[in-house]
C-alpha cells in the first residue's frame, strides 16, 4: 500500500470529515436556502414578481461560505482537546491535506450550487403557485457562475493556507494578513514607481490638470511593460497564487504532524 497517497484511505478521511461535520452543513444549508425562500416571498408578495437575482445570491453565499469553511479546515490540527486523535489517524500529511482541500474546493462549490438550485426551483415553484409568478430558478450553467468558481477557488486558497498556518482566530487573521501585505505591496509598488519612473511624468501634473487615464498614460509611454506586468499578473493570479498557498499548507500540516502539534 503507498504511504504517501492511497485512495481508500482518502475515502476513509472524507467519510470521518463527513460524519463529523454533516450536522453544520445542515444547519448552515438551512439558514441560507430558508432566506432565499423568504427573499423570493417578500418579493412576490410585495411586487407581484419575484425579483430575486439568483446570480448574486449564489456568488455571495459560495464567497462566504467557501471562504469560512476554507478558514476552518484544519481546526482538529490546532485544537489542543483534538489534535492529537486527529495526528494520529493512519493517513500522510499529503492525505489530510488533500482531504481537506478536495472539500472546501471542490464537493462545496458543487454542494452549494446543487443546493441553491434545487431551492431556488423550490421557491420559484411556491410563488408561481401562490402569488402566479413566473417560473424562473437558478440556472446553473450560467458562465457567470463558472467564473466566480474560479475566483472562489483563489480566494479560498488564502484562506486554507491561513487554516494550516493560524493556531486560532484563522479566519480574521487572515483577513488582517491580507490587508497589511495588500498594503506593504502598494507601499512597494509606490517606491518603485517614483525611483524608477518618476521622471518620465515631469510636467503632467501642472494646475488645472486634476484627472488623466493612468492606464492610457502608461501604455503609451512603456507599451512593452505594461504588456508584460499584464502577462504576469495573470499567470500570477490564474496559475501561481492557489498552487503556492495549498504547497505551503501542506508543509505546514507536514511540521505540525511531525512534532506532534507542538
Amino acid at each position: 500500500m503507498n504511504q504517501i497517497l492511497d485512495i481508500k484511505r482518502l475515502g476513509y478521511l472524507a467519510r470521518r470529515d463527513f460524519l463529523s461535520g454533516w450536522r453544520g452543513i445542515a444547519v448552515a444549508s438551512g439558514a441560507v436556502a430558508g432566506v432565499m425562500f423568504l427573499l423570493v416571498i417578500i418579493g412576490a408578495l410585495f411586487n407581484g414578481q419575484s425579483s430575486m437575482d439568483y446570480t448574486s445570491y449564489f456568488s455571495n453565499t459560495l464567497i462566504i461560505w467557501g471562504s469560512i469553511s476554507a478558514s476552518m479546515a484544519f481546526t482538529s490540527l490546532h485544537d489542543k482537546t483534538r489534535n492529537e486523535t486527529y495526528l494520529m489517524l493512519p493517513a500522510s500529511s499529503v492525505e489530510k491535506t488533500l482531504v481537506r482541500l478536495l472539500s472546501v474546493s471542490v464537493a462545496t462549490p458543487l454542494y452549494i450550487i446543487v443546493m441553491l438550485s434545487l431551492a431556488s426551483i423550490f421557491s420559484e415553484a411556491v410563488t408561481a403557485i401562490v402569488f402566479h409568478t413566473t417560473f424562473s430558478p437558478l440556472n446553473p450553467f450560467q458562465k457567470m457562475i463558472f467564473k466566480t468558481l474560479g475566483y472562489v477557488i483563489i480566494l479560498q486558497s488564502v484562506f486554507f493556507l491561513g487554516a494550516a498556518w493560524f493556531k486560532k482566530a484563522h479566519f480574521i487573521k487572515t483577513i488582517l494578513t491580507i490587508i497589511l501585505l495588500s498594503i506593504a505591496i502598494g507601499i512597494l509598488s509606490a517606491v518603485i514607481f517614483r525611483v524608477f519612473f518618476a521622471s518620465y511624468f515631469e510636467g503632467l501634473f501642472t494646475p488645472g490638470v486634476l484627472h488623466f487615464d493612468m492606464s492610457n498614460l502608461m501604455e503609451s509611454q512603456f507599451p512593452s511593460l505594461m504588456n508584460t506586468l499584464q502577462v504576469f499578473g495573470k499567470v500570477f493570479l490564474y496559475g501561481l497564487i492557489a498552487p503556492f498557498c495549498w504547497v505551503i499548507a501542506w508543509l505546514r500540516v507536514k511540521e505540525t504532524q511531525s512534532s506532534d502539534g507542538v
